[in-house]
């Protein structure tokens, strides 16, 4: 079969285009295919979106910046529901965790995401990437959970004490512009006593709402380019599903330092960009 490339389209400067124009931008629908497959794989398997995958990509094949994160959050929203059902039929969820982590959390998302509007957050950012680190830092060294004990203290967390967790990780998540899963699953681990991977099961359930929140955000701002969503989409479910299903056979601890990898690049990006004078935007981003 003859590749097709796909045709994107930006808004125009007002950003209130209806009728959506020609641009440069072409991609075979292949690589879209194996960009899904990829993102929602990896997102999976560490119980995060994607976007992480997905966002760079994009902009380095020449998508611009503010597109291609609605087009991840699009393709994120997609690829959700199938890692919460494979989660959920391995056992890897905690729901009495999950749904107040949910419900703070779109609080949470929608009052950081508001706040990073009025604020330029250059140093906050790097100052993020340094907690982030932190972070990495104390999941390395804390000691292994009895996962029996660990499951039994998340059942016994008051809904309200999660619907906190999910406040604060959704005012960090939306002010600093990261997805929810990176500090959805720490707060999991650390401050809940989740194992790792019923945190990743769990941050999914929480993610959902605001990724769905998200998209339509950017849907009203004509900055979702669905061409390259139908293509990308299916590549993510089957890839969300054999990450999920990964995330059960991989050891714990593995899967762990594996999430840690993940902090330390994310965090070390994010200083790295912010000492560059990077162009990317200061606030508001989503990963």
């Amino acid at each position: 079969m003859a590749d097709t490339a796909l045709d994107t389209v930006e808004p125009d400067r007002e950003g209130t285009n209806t009728v959506d124009k020609p641009s440069r931008f072409k991609v075979p629908w292949w690589q879209a295919l194996i960009l899904g497959l990829a993102a929602g794989a990896g997102g999976s398997l560490i119980g995060v979106g994607g976007g992480i995958v997905m966002v760079p990509f994009l902009t380095i094949w020449g998508m611009e910046q503010k597109r291609a994160q609605g087009t991840s959050l699009a393709v994120i929203t997609a690829l959700v529901p199938v890692a919460i059902i494979t989660y959920y039929f391995l056992g890897n969820i905690n729901f009495s965790f999950a749904l107040p982590l949910a419900t703070g959390g779109v609080i949470g998302g929608f009052l950081g995401a508001t706040l990073c509007q009025r604020y330029s957050n250059r140093i906050l950012a790097k100052l993020f990437g340094f907690f982030l680190l932190v972070i990495a830092l104390r999941m390395i060294f804390m000691p292994p959970l009895d996962e029996i004990q660990a499951l039994n203290l998340a059942d016994n967390l008051q809904y309200l004490r999660s619907g906190l967790f999910g406040l604060l990780a959704g005012l960090v998540a939306g002010f600093f512009g990261v997805g929810g899963g990176v500090v959805f699953v720490p707060t999991g681990v650390i401050l809940a006593g989740l194992p790792q991977v019923v945190a990743q099961g769990s941050s999914f359930t929480a993610m959902l709402p605001t990724s769905l929140a998200g998209s339509i955000a950017y849907r009203n701002k004509h900055s979702i380019d669905w061409n390259l969503v139908k293509w990308m989409v299916p590549g993510a479910w089957m890839g969300s599903f054999l990450g999920s299903y990964g995330a059960d056979l991989v050891p714990g601890r593995t899967l762990q330092l594996i999430f840690v990898v993940f902090l330390f690049y994310t965090g070390i990006r994010r200083v790295i960009a912010t000492n560059r004078g990077s162009n990317e935007p200061e606030s508001c981003k989503v990963k």
